[in-house]
């Protein structure tokens, strides 16, 4: 048994009366067993202790003082472990270990066997440069505490396997499933178990994903030693029991391979290799739609043990982190459709805009055009004349206000009837006309073609409004009877009809918007009322388009 000479002097004397002196004593200087040593040589009258073991090179050394008589240096290549404690004293030269003090200037030396059950598994010893000053109380002593080095080897080791699976926990959480790459790119299945096989210490691992059909389908492969399969990568689930089980119970299945059991003998084929030894299946759900099984496979016989029950709750964490991203990349999804679709609606609007410039202001500023030439031409313009020129010259002034306010409004990303709300209190309060608006609760759709047309029908109105009706208030009521939409304009001014609209008069624009609606299955009733005076407008159109 051999000791590795990795001893560090002190950089200050006397800085501290017990020292452990180690491979990694720096790091260890408050372990378990440094302070176990170092209790141990604080109450005997040794210069020096150790514990040391038989299956490592990382034995624990303290002296008493920084400065020693006995160089820890040379405490290195151990005899064989007594079975039985052992005290050596400057008389006695007999022994493996009587040579080994006598060479290193020791004159009294106590040593017993660490025992674990019946098996020796290290040694702790005290020394000291003078003679009979350890005694049997000493070899006493040093065998009680020999027992409490076992317990403090075990907790050691359980400290060290709890930091190594924190460091796999925070790798495997904060760095290969980062949720900030995935928002700013949605990772694809092959994306994500590279990610997992980087972080989780496993020879491979599997994503597959469990459809609305019962199977069971491989999306990525990834891990130190990916499987690669030819042919089907799609099963039944009814036939991988561990599957199934997951899947059902949603907590992990450990299967071990190392043991004969037909049972698995079809999961094994399917999913894991041949040299797989432990297989871990642990399940994910994305969704109600979207539900998988992250597979991990070991294949050394050395790496089996770590299936404990810490290390699956890690990788369920690692599965539910990966339902977490899914989730996440199916809603960033659907949001990218989403805009798509506003983007395709907002060029059907402006080319809707760009054809209502050609039909309502082109047409209106061409009629005036005309009607300028002529009046040019004739060298002579009435009263009536000129009021025909500042009626097409209105006309095509309310069409290009009607389209910057619907350009501007464009980008808002609002519906058609709030657009036209918004249209009509623009307008009104230019004119100080008060708007009043009630529309009922409906989570029942309308076909947004037919939202369209009305909601210009009432652009139109409220424009009828302005220019002609002199009225004081307004009231609009949208109503959802029996599979329909229904809309009421009422104001106190001036009363019209539809059948008064001519071609010379403000009321055209209306009677072509009637007709339009007319196209989708809807209709407009202009009336006057009888009621209070003024004029009703009725529109009604059904929800979808016939």
């Amino acid at each position: 048994m051999a000791l590795a000479p990795a001893f560090r002097p002190d950089a200050e004397r006397g800085a501290r009366r017990l020292q452990p002196l180690e491979n990694s004593w720096a790091d260890q200087a408050f372990a378990p067993a440094g302070i176990l040593v170092s209790a141990v040589v604080e109450a005997s009258a040794a210069d020096l202790g150790w514990l040391a073991w038989l299956d490592r090179h990382d034995p624990v050394v303290v002296r008493r003082e920084a400065v020693s008589p006995v160089e820890p240096s040379l405490i290195a290549e151990f005899p064989d472990p007594p079975d039985e404690p052992i005290l050596i004293d400057a008389g006695v030269s007999l022994g493996p270990w009587a040579l080994w003090c006598r060479a290193r200037g020791i004159q009294s030396c106590v040593v017993v066997p660490v025992m674990a059950r019946t098996r020796v598994i290290g040694t702790m010893g005290l020394v000291s440069s003078t003679a009979s000053a350890l005694g049997r109380d000493d070899a006493r002593q040093l065998a009680l505490v020999s027992s409490l080095a076992v317990q403090a080897r075990t907790y050691e080791a359980r400290l060290a396997g709890q930091r190594r699976l924190f460091t796999e926990v925070s790798r495997s959480l904060e760095n290969a499933l980062a949720l900030d790459r995935a928002i700013r790119q949605p990772p694809t299945y092959q994306e994500i178990a590279r990610a997992v096989g980087d972080s989780v210490d496993a020879s491979y691992c599997l994503i597959a994903i469990h459809d609305s059909k019962g199977a069971l389908s491989i999306r990525a492969r990834a891990g130190h030693r990916p499987p690669r399969r030819i042919g089907t990568a799609t099963w039944r689930v009814s036939g991988l029991r561990g599957c199934s089980r997951a899947l059902r119970e949603r907590h992990a299945v450990v299967l071990n391979f190392s043991q004969h059991d037909p049972a698995i003998k079809v999961e094994r084929r399917a999913l894991f290799t041949s040299t797989t030894q432990v297989g871990a299946i642990l399940p994910f759900f994305a969704g109600p739609r979207t539900q998988g099984v992250l597979i991990v496979g070991e294949e050394r016989r050395s790496r089996c043990q770590p299936m404990s029950p810490e290390r699956i709750a890690i990788l369920e964490l690692v599965a539910s982190r990966i339902a977490h991203v899914l989730r996440i990349a199916r809603r960033l999804e659907y949001e990218r459709q989403a805009e798509r679709r506003r983007q395709r609606q907002l060029t059907i609007e402006r080319q809707r805009l760009a054809r209502e410039v050609d039909d309502g202001v082109g047409q209106a500023l061409s009629t005036l055009l005309v009607q300028v030439r002529c009046a040019m031409a004739e060298g002579t313009a009435g009263l009536d004349d000129l009021q025909v020129l500042e009626r097409a010259a209105g006309r095509a002034v309310d069409g290009a206000r009607s389209l910057a306010y619907g350009i501007r409004h464009l980008e808002r990303g609002i519906g058609p009837l709030e657009e036209a709300r918004s249209y009509a209190e623009t307008m009104l309060r230019s004119v100080h006309c008060r708007l009043s608006w009630t529309e009922e609760r409906n989570d029942r759709k309308v076909a947004n073609r037919i939202l369209r047309e009305i909601a210009h029908v009432i652009k139109e109105s409220i424009t009828h409004v302005v220019r002609l009706a002199n009225a004081t208030s307004v009231r609009v009521r949208v109503e959802y009877p029996d599979g329909r939409i229904r809309v009421t304009i009422h104001d106190d001014g001036a009363g019209s009809s539809l059948h008064e609209a001519r071609p010379s008069s403000d009321g055209l624009s209306l009677l072509a918007s009637s007709e339009r609606l007319a196209r989708v299955g809807g209709t407009v009733d202009v009336r006057r009322a009888t009621n209070g005076g003024g004029t009703l407008v009725l529109i009604e159109a059904r929800r979808n388009e016939p």
